[in-house]
């Protein structure tokens, strides 16, 4: 028999669409405030470093750039540590970019690592300066030879700020032309300590790849002095041996 007309249709079973909720929108994320180590000067100087690599002005830099923003501010970390840095500052392995609060923790973060860059340019400058009895003197002129060739060679303008830098904290001695390196080295690291903008080209330098250049050309330098001395010896050894077979010496 057919359903009668205009009687009513059965209730519909509960489906499983998903409740919606309403409310209030999640509360943007609370930037921490900087680390307390920190002054203002140093703040705004983190803050120049970081704008100069936020090409896009959207508050936040290439994660590829840290490391070089860390050696603009003075740091010199390897490749471990940089790794060490993300994992602890960031929210996850697939970050790409970093937000400023997140690289002020970095450079805190790093200056709690420690940094090893003071013996390997110290080595460096006495090679390069033909220091080898370690007098903590160079000749600056020698020196400044050097600079402008090995490395990423400096240009005279950065050496005339070198020079002007040297004399103001005495480590560069005009009237015998003599360069404390050590001196100047801790006076550099001092000011890295505190947030100084980077001196003249310093870490232009990168130091471990000057060093290794440095001790490398130590290496030939030192390998040609034998060759030197080994080819002067075999020459008086021909010559003896001449003088053995014209009887003008007797034999061993």
């Amino acid at each position: 028999m057919a359903p009668k007309k205009g009687g009513k249709e059965p209730a519909k079973k509960p489906g499983k669409e998903a409740v919606k909720v309403s409310g209030p929108p999640p509360k943007p994320k609370k930037i921490p405030p900087p680390p307390a180590c920190f002054k203002p000067e140093d703040i705004a100087r983190f803050k120049e470093v970081f704008k100069l690599h936020d090409e896009e002005n959207i508050d936040k830099v290439p994660i590829d750039d840290i490391g070089i923003m860390l050696r603009r501010i003075g740091f010199n970390p390897k490749t471990a540590e940089l790794q060490e840095l993300f994992a602890k500052i960031l929210e996850d392995d697939l970050v790409d970019q970093v937000e400023f609060h997140e690289f002020l923790f970095m450079i805190e973060a790093k200056m709690a690592m420690g940094d090893d860059f003071e013996v390997v340019i110290v080595n460096a400058m006495r090679d390069l300066g033909h220091d080898d009895e370690e007098t903590g003197l160079v000749d600056f002129e020698k020196f400044r030879e050097e600079l402008m060739t090995w490395g990423e060679p400096l240009v005279d303008i950065e050496f005339m700020d070198w020079i002007k830098l040297c004399m103001k904290d005495k480590t560069y001695n005009i009237e015998d032309g003599t360069f404390r390196y050590i001196k100047f080295i801790e006076n550099m690291n001092m000011r890295d300590r505190r947030f100084f903008p980077e001196p003249i080209n310093y870490f232009k330098l990168d130091q471990k790849t000057l060093a290794a250049m440095a001790m490398q050309k130590a290496q030939e330098e030192k390998e040609a002095e034998e060759k030197k001395a080994a080819e002067k010896r075999a020459r008086e050894e021909a010559k003896r041996q001449r003088m053995i077979a014209e009887g003008l010496i007797p034999p061993d």
